[in-house]
C-alpha cells in the first residue's frame, strides 16, 4: 500500500502525527529515533540484544536456537516485553483522560526509560550476565514498546521511531514513484524520501553515540530517559491543535 495522502492541516487531529502533536514536529522525529538507536546500541554491545530493532531480536533468537548465539534468551525477553509495552501504553493512550494521548504515552516511554536506568545501575549493566541481563533487555525493551507508540506518521506520511528496516523499503518503494511515478504523487513521495532519510540518519548517528557511551555504561538509559524528556516541550496544547 502506498503512502496516506492527506493534507498537512488534516493531521491535527490525528493522535499518532508527529504534526498534529507536537511543536518542531522534524525535531522530535530526528530526536525520538535518534534516542531509539542511541539506547539500541548500547543494548545490543552490552546485553547482546537489541531494544529497539525488533527484527534483529527474531534474527538473534533463531541464531541463538540454533545454538550459535548464546545472548538469545536476552533477544527473546526484549522481543516479549517490547510487545508488552506496546500493548500497554496503547490502552493508555486510548483511555479517557484531560491529558492527550501524546503525553501519557511520552510520559510512560520517559518513566519506563528511566527505571530501565535505575534498573542498569542496580544490576551493574548487566556485566554478570544470566538473569540480571535479561532482565535489563526485557526493561529496555519494555521502554521502547512504549516508545514506538508516540507516533506512526508524519504530516500523513509513515514514519516509524524503532521498526528501521519498514522504513529502508519505504524510501525504495518513494524513491520509485518520485523518478517514475505520476506527476501528482512525486512531491508526496518526495517528501517521503526526505523524511525516512532523515529517520535513518538519526537513527544510526544515536547508535554511533550510544557506542562511544560504552565508556559510562551506568548511565546511557538515563541519558537517554533525559534526551526524551524534552520532548514534552514540544507537546502541542489542546488550544493550539484546534
Amino acid at each position: 500500500m502506498g503512502d496516506p495522502a492527506p493534507a498537512r492541516t488534516s493531521t491535527t487531529s490525528d493522535p499518532q502525527d508527529v504534526y498534529g502533536e507536537f511543536r518542531r514536529p522534524l525535531l522530535v522525529l530526528a530526536l525520538t529515533t535518534g534516542i531509539a538507536g542511541f539506547v539500541d546500541a548500547f543494548a545490543f554491545l552490552r546485553y547482546g540484544a537489541f531494544v529497539a530493532n525488533q527484527s534483529g531480536n527474531a534474527v538473534l533468537l533463531g541464531i541463538g536456537l540454533a545454538g550459535r548465539h548464546a545472548a538469545w534468551p536476552e533477544s527473546a525477553a526484549s522481543l516479549i516485553a517490547f510487545a508488552a509495552g506496546t500493548g500497554v501504553v496503547s490502552q493508555v493512550r486510548a483511555a479517557p483522560s484531560r491529558w492527550s494521548p501524546s503525553y501519557r504515552g511520552l510520559a510512560c516511554a520517559v518513566v519506563t526509560l528511566a527505571l530501565w536506568a535505575v534498573l542498569n545501575v542496580l544490576l551493574h549493566h548487566g556485566r554478570q550476565g544470566g538473569l540480571p541481563r535479561i532482565a535489563l533487555a526485557a526493561a529496555g525493551g519494555f521502554a521502547m514498546g512504549a516508545l514506538a507508540t508516540l507516533f506512526v506518521r508524519t504530516a500523513g506520511i509513515s514514519t516509524a521511531i524503532t521498526y528501521q528496516s519498514g522504513t529502508v523499503a519505504k524510501i525504495g518503494e518513494r524513491v520509485g514513484r518520485w523518478l517514475a511515478g505520476p506527476d501528482a504523487h512525486r512531491k508526496r513521495a518526495r517528501q517521503g524520501t526526505f523524511l525516512g532519510l532523515l529517520a535513518l540518519i538519526c537513527y544510526a548517528t544515536g547508535g554511533g553515540l550510544g557506542t562511544v557511551a560504552q565508556q559510562q555504561p551506568l548511565w546511557v538509559p538515563a541519558w537517554g530517559a533525559l534526551a526524551l524528556s524534552t520532548v514534552s516541550f514540544l507537546v502541542r496544547s489542546r488550544r493550539s491543535r484546534r
